[in-house]
């Protein structure tokens, strides 16, 4: 049976596996770009891709008037900031995760050195012991000291061997926990750089479209090409 320590390093190999929240990033990417949407409207949607997964596809093309068709992309800037919350949701929650194993795997560090400090001073009594043993004194006629000896002997070699065994399991436990850490904390920081950049595509987009929006508001139309702003029912 997996020791806890190996269950958590096994728990942080999945949540360290970013490809399935850098794919609904991408989603997100590949529907703006259907529809068109202004490059600088989505240069923080395109770093985050980078950052849950260096190795994404991230090029991009808004195209030409011609090229924003209807069914091509997001009907309106509603859908395309209703997907982007789903995919900042699902990067939320990996965060949430992560954030509760991080708990876990330094509770159990806790533990683990605690444990190896116990064992090292069993390792330290039972040396005591085993020199105490070699220090007791014999008669002869023997009258049992010999065997006694001998017994007290094997006795503490015995805790010895128990107590070195300790030793080594714990750092093994150490171990995982350090190299489940070491996975853990990087990660931590990509989603939170992720998260970031998910939550300044609102922004950039208000500031893309500014007069865009002011002119939508104030009862402008837009030409067809543009029309997701409004709503395909707009």
């Amino acid at each position: 049976m997996s020791s806890e320590e190996e269950r958590l390093y096994a728990r942080a190999e999945m949540l360290d596996e970013t490809e399935e929240l850098a794919q609904a990033v991408g989603e997100v990417l590949t529907g703006s770009q259907g529809v068109g949407v202004d490059p600088r409207a989505v240069t923080s949607l395109t770093v985050s891709l980078q950052t849950l997964d260096p190795g994404a596809a991230t090029a991009y093309s808004a195209g030409g008037k011609k090229d924003r068709q209807d069914g091509s992309g997001y009907g309106s800037d509603g859908e395309f900031l209703e997907a982007l919350s789903d995919a900042e949701d699902q990067v939320r929650e990996r965060q949430r995760q992560v954030t509760g194993l991080r708990e876990q795997v330094s509770l159990a560090l806790d533990r683990a050195q605690r444990d190896l400090g116990q064992a090292r001073r069993d390792l330290e009594a039972a040396r005591a012991a085993l020199a105490a043993a070699y220090a007791m004194g014999t008669r002869e006629p023997c009258d049992g000291c010999h065997s006694a000896r001998a017994a007290a002997i094997a006795a503490a070699e015995a805790a010895i061997a128990e107590a070195e065994a300790q030793i080594a399991d714990v750092e093994r436990r150490i171990g995982i926990c350090e190299a489940a850490a070491d996975l853990l904390g990087p990660l931590a920081e990509r989603l939170a750089r992720a998260l970031t950049r998910l939550r300044t595509v609102p922004q950039d987009l208000g500031e893309v479209y500014e007069l865009v929006y002011e002119f939508v508001c104030s009862g402008g139309k837009l030409p067809r090409y543009g029309r997701w702003i409004e709503g395909a029912d707009a």
